[in-house]
């Protein structure tokens, strides 16, 4: 993940971490884990730490795709994803994209108009 993407979307890192320490390993150690609702879940967790003024699930305006988010007075159009292939595996538009959360950013061709926020590095740089 790219540093520019946690310092434009995370405005509370140390806190962020610490969050991530209280949630604890349990999440890793379930035997589904990871899939879309649980990305979900982990950001809604998470969501305090982070610079979004708003966000809106299912919104209109995001499509087929899962959130409107406000940042800095500007529409953000997120989608979750357990691995950030998916969102090509399930065709969705790019360009209609400005930020994929996920577990895992294993979609190395993932153009360079979307951000990636991959949520498993919080877990590996937990204190």
């Amino acid at each position: 993940m790219k540093e520019e993407v946690i310092k434009k979307y995370v405005k509370d890192l140390n806190g962020l971490l610490k969050e991530v320490n209280e949630i604890g390993d349990y999440f890793l150690a379930w035997k589904g884990f990871p899939n879309h609702s649980m990305v979900i879940f982990l950001f809604g967790c998470l969501y305090k730490h982070l610079n979004f003024q708003g966000i809106l699930i299912g919104h209109e305006k995001a499509g087929d795709l899962d959130a409107l988010a406000f940042l800095d007075g500007e529409d953000v159009i997120i989608e979750f994803e357990a691995y950030s292939s998916n969102f090509k595996k399930e065709r969705h538009d790019a360009s209609k994209c400005n930020l994929i959360v996920c577990w895992e950013h294993d979609w190395m061709e993932c153009p360079v108009s979307i951000d990636v926020l991959e949520l498993k590095r919080f877990w590996e740089t937990k204190p």
